[in-house]
């Protein structure tokens, strides 16, 4: 059922996706290594070209000469990812046109194309180098930024750490003295609650063993195993790929808030030039911020405000088009933009739409942190849910050709008089929160304008959606297995006026005659809406839901 979290599982994180994408070609190497020492061809025809998921070998020449030239190019540039065909259909592929390859082989090899494999054999054992990781035990090392381009061959012989992303986090093991790794979900999950200033202790547990970590000590408390936390980074230089960015916050009455843009310049600069206190000042008062003991004076008055340092959450879902580490390949996949194109249903019908079952009313259709989409929505819900208190479990696309067929008549229908920039506005992406019990009714029914009143009706009796994903999780209950619920809807609000509780349909835009057309929908305010109310269910359509939970409780860092 859609709305509960029985419902289909979401697709597998970033993380997980890396961890088993690296792992099913590293379980080929030793295979590969032996069948290069002992010239088994047999086996390494097999192995070569579907190592790095290339369909021939020559590719893997085309690979090797595109990261030494990325290797030598500006750091700081992070290419995009290209266009590529679906993965799995090209592994299938390559798989069909290496069976020929290896039958054709066995009757009559030349002597240059043994030559020109062995030459491609050992291009493909530099590249595996390229996807074993490593960490240093001594501190101060960054985390390689080329690793993370995908093109660094030094292999357990480079001097910087080898890591899936640019942050990775570890636990001082009191027996074997000897830094552990934590788990990919747990990386992301503990840089995610690293980067809320608020939070200076996290509830965690490590092989059923639960502790306490000290965010300002790094140490690791209630834990007879482990003593210390650390975490590993990229250089803060702006001229390194995936740098790390720090951002700078003092504790005002009303809790932490970030410093200005000046401030934080002076903080930097200061640390770059290795000083531990900086002198700043306002139009009325003087500061000594000292670094070190982390508090900001004020020289007038002598009041002391504490002062933090945490760095901004890069999230494995942004970084995929860029991490060859996430991507396990110099390319990604990327799924063309749900708002053009068309898709196998007709042109009449978003691109990314799969074929369903006529038998439906509708479907609901996971979706794949790859998908550029995904990337839309994620950004857009987190810019008014903070990364570092709610984490997304699953994005899905919602398909009903009835309601979108319904949907796509009245936008013909409101378009017919606007002008070109009045339709790019009559189209919004707003939100719509709602119980878990109600999604599989909306997106069957729609939503339905004449259940106004269960929440508010203060700016009309109708459909309420928001500009912001934190205004409609207000309207989101959690689950029982602790996930909430907005839907991302495209709205046609048309020309708007100001609403209030007793409209139960839009105003007249001639209120003086009886025949005038009305408004499309109504507003909180006309100066800066963040509210629209829509009475006509066919100017709405639920387009995606985001399943999400909060994070609260211990960490797993499993």
């Amino acid at each position: 059922m859609a709305g509960s979290d029985a419902s289909a599982p979401a697709p597998a994180s970033c993380a997980t996706m890396a961890r088993v994408g690296l792992c099913n070609r590293l379980r080929s190497v030793a295979l590969l290594r032996r069948c290069h020492k002992t010239r088994c061809r047999r086996h390494r025809s097999r192995l070569a070209p579907i190592l790095l998921g290339f369909e021939r070998p020559k590719d893997v020449k085309r690979l090797l000469k595109q990261s030494v030239d990325l290797a030598t190019a500006a750091p700081c540039k992070v290419m995009v990812a290209t266009q590529r065909r679906d993965t799995a259909e090209t592994v299938d592929r390559a798989l069909q046109e290496v069976e020929v390859m290896v039958q054709t082989e066995d009757k009559a090899t030349l002597p240059e194309q043994a030559e020109d494999e062995e030459s491609t054999i050992s291009h493909i054992l530099e590249l595996v180098a390229q996807l074993e990781y490593h960490t240093h035990p001594v501190e101060g090392v960054d985390i390689c930024p080329n690793f993370l381009l995908g093109c660094c061959f030094q292999g357990h012989q480079c001097q910087w750490h080898h890591t899936s992303l640019p942050y990775h986090w570890q636990l001082w093991h009191r027996g074997t003295h000897c830094w552990e790794n934590i788990g990919a979900d747990g990386q992301e999950i503990l840089e995610r609650v690293y980067s809320d200033p608020a939070k200076t202790q996290v509830q965690a547990v490590y092989r059923g063993l639960p502790f306490v970590i000290d965010l300002h000590s790094m140490s690791a408390w209630g834990s007879e195993v482990f003593k210390h936390v650390r975490r590993l980074s990229t250089s803060v230089s702006s001229d390194v790929c995936f740098h790390t960015t720090y951002k700078y916050y003092i504790l005002l009455d009303s809790g932490w808030q970030e410093y200005s843009s000046s401030f934080s310049e002076r903080i930097q600069e200061a640390l770059q030039a290795g000083a531990t206190e900086v002198h700043c000042s306002t139009l009325q008062y003087q500061y000594l911020l000292d670094l070190k003991a982390g508090y900001q004076q004020n020289l007038s008055t002598g009041t002391r405000r504490a002062i933090r340092c945490r760095p901004t959450f890069q999230s494995p879902v942004l970084l995929l088009p860029q991490l060859r580490t996430l991507s396990g390949s110099q390319f990604c996949t990327f799924s063309p933009s749900p708002l053009t194109g068309h898709s196998g249903l007709g042109p009449q019908y978003p691109e990314t739409w799969k074929p369903v079952d006529s038998a439906l009313d509708f479907s609901q259709e996971p979706m794949g942190p790859q998908e550029r989409a995904y990337h839309l929505i994620y950004s857009l819900f987190h810019k008014t849910m903070p990364e570092s208190k709610y984490v997304i479990d699953g994005i899905s696309r919602v398909q009903n050709l009835f309601l979108w067929d319904k949907y796509k008549r009245k936008r013909e229908h409101m378009s017919r008089r606007m002008t070109e920039q009045e339709r790019i506005q009559n189209e919004r992406h707003l939100f719509h929160g709602t119980s878990p019990c109600a999604i599989d009714a909306i997106c069957k029914q729609n939503f339905d304008p004449r259940l106004s009143g269960k929440h508010a009706t203060l700016y009309g009796q109708g459909s309420y959606f928001a500009r912001k994903a934190s205004y409609s999780h207000r309207y989101a209950p959690c689950s029982t297995g602790g996930h909430h619920y907005v839907f991302l809807s495209k709205v046609l609000v048309g020309k708007s006026t100001q609403g209030n509780n007793t409209l139960r349909r839009p105003p007249a835009l001639a209120p003086q005659n009886v025949s005038s057309d009305l408004y499309d929908s109504c507003v909180d305010s006309l100066k800066d809406p963040q509210i629209y109310v829509i009475f006509d269910s066919d100017q709405c359509y639920p387009y995606f839901i985001i399943k999400y939970k909060e994070i609260t409780g211990a960490v797993n860092l499993d």
